[in-house]
């Protein structure tokens, strides 16, 4: 195997867990690669304002992201996007890792899964069906697309809000579904959505999407009363959260819980000896400035186990 095939470290994935990992990884001096299986930025990439990671009062995700991948390529570490990974396997007789790509494989030394999350489905009817006809997880993305007509956003986490806001800045009437009568959302976040256009339908949840070839209305029902209604809208925009990208830590045999995500220490170590993980894939707080701190973690401790294995 060539030397260009082999790493101190490799990271598997490239949001903002991953990049500092690889930016912590690289200024320890470790020989350290960072795989992507699409472009750098993780789901922080489609947000359309962050106003609570240190040092920006306000930057879009996309800003953010950019600045971030500038800094791994300063630090020193090698990047390669567009570059899935189908598995990860330990080799018995060398301890080693094998990462396997379409590029090709990759030893590692040790590994850190920051894989992140895929948008979490409502499974309602009507839900797969329309997905990019009406049905969206992105409001960066797709929200210009609807300007001036009537959409729907469905949960109430910061991300939701957030998503809410920007839309009601682009379309023509934003409703906001809850099924709580209050948002999960930090403070300053709800007083903004509540002074805004945002209309909230409280104690609601979503049953049904109807359309034709596109998106028309939505079925709802208040879970106190159980009165359904319908709300035509043109678009809904589905914000309730991630489903951990954990299949290949587990299929390496990483323990996770009973939702998927990957379980840590402090050390943001795994069960696996060199085996560490960072972000959202695991069973932390999901925000920009926790997964970064776990990235710098869980370098911190590859770097410590490659000196034990030294000494």
């Amino acid at each position: 195997m060539s030397n260009d095939e082999e790493w101190d470290l490799i990271i598997i994935g490239g949001g903002p867990g991953g990049m500092t990992a690889a930016i912590y990884g690289a200024r320890y001096g470790l020989r350290t690669l960072l795989l992507e299986g699409g472009v750098l930025g993780g789901a922080q990439a489609t947000s359309p304002a962050i106003e609570n990671y240190p040092g920006f009062v306000f930057i879009t995700g996309m800003e953010l992201a950019e600045k971030m991948k500038q800094h791994v390529k300063k630090a020193g570490a090698t990047i390669k996007e567009i570059t899935e990974v189908s598995s990860v396997e330990r080799d018995d007789n060398t301890g080693k890792f094998i990462v396997t790509t379409r590029r090709g494989d990759y030893v590692a030394r040790t590994i850190v899964f920051a894989t992140g999350g895929g948008h979490r489905k409502l499974g309602v009817p009507g839900e797969e069906e329309f997905t990019g006809r009406g049905v969206s997880y992105c409001a960066t993305c797709d929200g210009p697309l609807f300007r001036g007509k009537t959409v729907a956003i469905v949960g109430g986490g910061n991300s939701a809000v957030t998503e809410a806001l920007y839309l009601a800045e682009v379309t023509g009437k934003t409703y906001l579904i809850h099924r709580r009568d209050e948002l999960r959302a930090e403070k300053a976040l709800q007083n903004q959505i509540l002074n805004s256009s945002v209309e909230i339908l409280w104690s609601t949840i979503l049953k049904e999407i109807r359309g034709d070839q596109l998106v028309t209305e939505l079925v709802l029902e208040n879970v106190k009363t159980g009165e359904q209604m319908t709300l035509k809208v043109d678009a809904v925009f589905i914000s309730i959260g991630v489903e951990p990208k954990s299949e290949l830590a587990k299929e390496l045999g990483v323990e996770t819980n009973e939702y998927g995500e990957i379980l840590v220490d402090k050390q943001q170590r795994t069960n696996i000896p060199g085996v560490f993980a960072a972000g959202d894939v695991t069973d932390a707080m999901k925000q920009i400035v926790v997964a970064a701190a776990g990235g710098a973690v869980a370098a911190d401790s590859a770097h410590k186990y490659i000196m034990q294995m030294e000494s």
